[in-house]
């Protein structure tokens, strides 16, 4: 009898369920990370952030954000170390990750998990794609992985009451053309599970989830944790959601400007990597000859920042040159 006791507080120590109590994105990301390394068979993590816009591993923010309207408005870059496409976060969107052995642990699995979750609500939902889950045809959750040397990392949103009426404020960027190797965002119909569940719950949404991952695995115990209080998480806390670092590290990629001004018809190309608009080239019928050697003069080296050009643009006093950067920041 002392030994069946045993096999069962063994069974239950090789999973674990954690919700975090921060709302910090780029705190919880860490406490993410931090979690793949434990020694466990399954672990389901729970998480709510604050607004905030989350990239994907190989994504450029300067073409997937409008980065200026997220300085105005608070809304926090952050950058995850999955793939896939950029998504807005918000109190009104639950984030849920599952972690299992890499050996046996599969999205199918984890997927089945979130339906069954979703089922015990009365949500009819189904899988779509390879990554998404729909529900009366909106897409409600999307999904991206990781996987480490013995881990298999499977995090996804489930949208329940997020505001979706700004979400194309942050994530629709300027009509500016930029080119690069960065992975693109793909559009989707998205909706809340409160059109097909009225006045349901995001601790409903977590009950229901605890539940199914307990009918899967057996009784877990369920811990409140704050990331930001965890000195091994806030190591990692600066790579997630250190706007700099984020933005030193977007693949160098090129922006193209072409338009016709007072003084001709031009095409810019500028060359950005870590920050900093690194080669300029300039095309252009304008019979100045030496326009195209001022254009490069006045904005190679310059940060590729709004306000940098913004300043460029009042310390300028050659007509041609200033038509031009007030156009271009126009477009930033």
């Amino acid at each position: 009898m002392r030994a069946q006791k045993k096999d069962r507080v063994s069974s239950m120590n090789r999973r674990a369920i954690y919700v975090a109590t921060s709302h910090d994105c780029a705190a919880n990301l860490a406490g993410e990370a931090y979690l793949i390394k434990e020694e466990l068979e399954h672990i389901l993590y729970l998480w709510v952030n604050d607004p905030c816009i989350v990239i994907g591993r190989f994504q450029n923010p300067y073409s997937e954000c409008n980065l200026e309207r997220m300085d105005k408005e608070n809304v926090h870059l952050v950058r995850r170390k999955s793939g896939g496409g950029a998504v807005y976060h918000d109190r009104g969107n639950l984030c849920f990750t599952l972690i299992g052995k890499k050996d046996s642990s599969t999205k199918e699995e984890n997927f089945a998990l979130i339906l069954d979750g979703l089922a015990k609500l009365g949500i009819k939902a189904e899988l779509s794609g390879r990554n998404d889950i729909l529900s009366e045809g909106k897409k409600i959750s999307g999904n991206a992985f990781q996987t480490t040397a013995t881990k298999f990392c499977h995090h996804g949103t489930l949208l329940i009451t997020s505001d979706l009426s700004v979400m194309a404020n942050y994530l629709t960027p300027s009509s500016t053309k930029l080119a690069s190797k960065a992975v693109k965002s793909v559009a989707s119909r998205v909706g809340n599970l409160s059109e097909v569940k009225k006045d349901i719950t995001t601790q409903e949404v977590e009950d229901a989830l605890i539940e199914a991952f307990c009918d899967k695995y057996g009784p877990t115990h369920v811990t409140p944790i704050d990331f930001m209080e965890l000195a091994e998480a806030k190591e990692d806390y600066q790579m997630f959601g250190d706007r700099n670092l984020i933005l030193e590290r977007t693949p160098q990629f090129t922006h193209y400007l072409h338009h016709r001004f007072s003084w001709g018809e031009c095409s810019l190309h500028m060359d950005v990597h870590k920050t900093k608009i690194t080669q300029v080239r300039l095309f252009t019928d304008s019979l100045d000859t030496s326009l195209p050697e001022r254009i490069v003069k006045k904005l190679e080296g310059l940060s590729y920042a709004k306000s940098t050009l913004l300043d460029a643009e009042r310390e300028c006093h050659e007509e041609d040159v200033l038509e031009l950067l007030t156009f271009l920041t126009e477009q930033l």
